[in-house]
């Protein structure tokens, strides 16, 4: 599905949290973003170096003396916790992996805004809050007791409790912390912090941003196998949260996100990202010829015995060649090849199944080795037809021309690279099973996954993502979009 570009209008920014990603919260955030009226229009991880000065540059466009956006005790909070978790070591022991979402859109900045949510501490998001954002669900702000009484009503039915239990008596008890807080996604208070942050984003792509596996804790890094999936253009639609929920059907795996980018492929880029498939489709696909031709002879048959019964005509007087004419008038008029779908044999292909029934036909019951091998015969343009459909649909463009199929369009795409203990084939099963889920043919069916058959490495370089052994695509879509916005 193509999606209308956005006049120029805001740029926002979303950045998930170490500990959101830590806790496989990336894919419901993301869907809750995405449905603010915003175009996802790039995607990063990062996780800062501990001799960057990262984070020391983020916190000083978050200072506001004047308080103009934000109050002096959230921005107190706020530069305490970008302090102790977004860098490495963090108070968390987590990796301090994050991932930064760039938006676009007429009011970005509010939309993106209203999207996460305020900081306070009413942060519930279940049907009785007015807190339907995403701190209302992910976040959490615990400041002391907010009713004296109740808690000192609950130390005393806490120590009756424990005076029961004897075992537990000498056993040391953690204090409950007095405060908590877990923002969940950090943005820009202002149009003015947000495009200090974007810039500082920009300047960081790489020093501190790309593939971030390095920072993954050690016990973790392993024997680890990186995979990258591709989320299809059709999931891309306006106000549409199904990309967050496939990241979920895969975070479930315990996997670590370790790069991400938005791609839009040039039809060059999909015909050598998809080169393995043409042979495929040659040998997978050729039995589709097989399976229309026999279907051609069959209604051309139905046709002439029909003819030949209601006319009252000898079934010799309409010859093979004339009631497989009459066959393809009818399939024309009525069943248009060129509307045909993924999966199906495509015009070009019908057009050629016809010439050679016609031509070569002598009779209407021919053996199954003429089915086959007039399937052989066809078997290079059908895979070519098919091939061209899916280059069109990941391109959004002609595979002849390269132009788009839809004025100021843009098709595009999110790839992600995963990274853990036996990659490849974990992520192989689930895809089956999302497509299970969401797939709806052969074409439209939600995402790619890397195949260790068909040089997953050669894919990477292809789509220039930062864990190519060749390197990363420069400029890297990111720096991109914040170069061309703020020219």
């Amino acid at each position: 599905m193509a999606i209308q570009n956005s006049p120029k209008g805001q740029l926002a920014y979303a950045l998930i949290t170490p500990y959101s990603l830590h806790k496989s919260r990336t894919g419901g955030i993301i869907a809750r973003l995405l449905w603010a009226d915003v175009h996802l229009s790039a995607v990063r991880m990062y996780a800062p170096k501990p001799e960057s000065d990262f984070l020391d540059r983020y916190c000083d466009a978050l200072y506001d003396p004047e308080e103009k956006e934000v109050p002096l005790r959230f921005q107190k909070l706020l530069i305490q916790y970008v302090m102790e978790n977004l860098g490495s070591p963090n108070v968390r022991g987590i990796s301090n992996r994050m991932m930064v979402l760039v938006f676009r859109g007429p009011n970005a900045q509010t939309d993106i805004k209203n999207a996460i949510g305020h900081i306070g501490r009413d942060v519930r998001g279940d049907a009785v809050s007015s807190e339907y954002d995403v701190r209302g669900t992910f976040g959490d702000f615990v400041s002391g007791a907010t009713n004296t009484e109740a808690a000192e009503v609950a130390r005393e039915r806490t120590e009756r409790a424990m005076a029961r239990y004897p075992a537990l008596r000498g056993v040391e008890r953690s204090e409950r912390g007095s405060s908590f807080f877990e923002p969940a996604v950090l943005t820009g208070a202002s149009a003015a912090m947000t495009e200090a942050h974007l810039r500082l984003f920009r300047e960081h792509a790489y020093c501190d941003g790309g593939f971030v596996l390095s920072a993954l804790e050690e016990n973790v890094k392993k024997d680890l196998e990186t995979s990258m999936v591709i989320l299809k253009p059709e999931s891309f639609g306006r106000r549409n949260p199904l990309p967050g929920n496939l990241i979920d059907v895969f975070s479930r795996l315990g996997m670590f996100i370790t790069g991400a980018k938005m791609i839009r492929l040039s039809v060059e880029q999909a015909r050598e990202f998809y080169a393995a498939k043409l042979p495929q489709f040659r040998s997978q696909l050729k039995g589709m010829v097989a399976e229309k031709a026999e279907d051609v002879v069959n209604k051309a048959r139905s046709l002439r015995e029909g003819i030949a019964h209601n006319c009252g005509m000898p079934l010799e007087s309409i010859t093979p060649p004339d009631a497989l004419k009459l066959a393809q008038t009818a399939e024309y008029l009525f069943s248009p090849p060129h509307e045909c779908g993924p999966g199906e044999v495509k015009k070009n292909v019908v057009d050629k199944i016809y010439e050679s029934l016609i031509g070569n036909l002598s009779q209407l019951q021919p053996p199954e080795s003429f089915y086959e091998g007039l399937a052989e015969e066809l078997k290079d343009v059908n895979a070519r037809a098919e091939f061209d459909e899916l280059i069109r649909y990941m391109s959004g463009a002609d595979p002849r021309t390269g132009q788009p199929l839809e004025e100021n369009s843009d098709s595009c795409c999110m790839a992600l690279l995963y990274s853990g203990t036996n990659a490849f084939s974990s992520i192989r099963r689930r895809l089956k099973e999302l497509r299970d889920v969401y797939g709806q043919n052969i074409l439209h069916n939600r995402a790619h996954a890397s195949d260790p058959d068909e040089d997953p490495v050669k894919e990477t370089e292809v789509l220039g993502m930062p864990n190519a052994p060749s390197g990363e695509d420069k400029p890297c879509d990111l720096e991109k979009i914040v170069t061309e916005f703020y020219r």
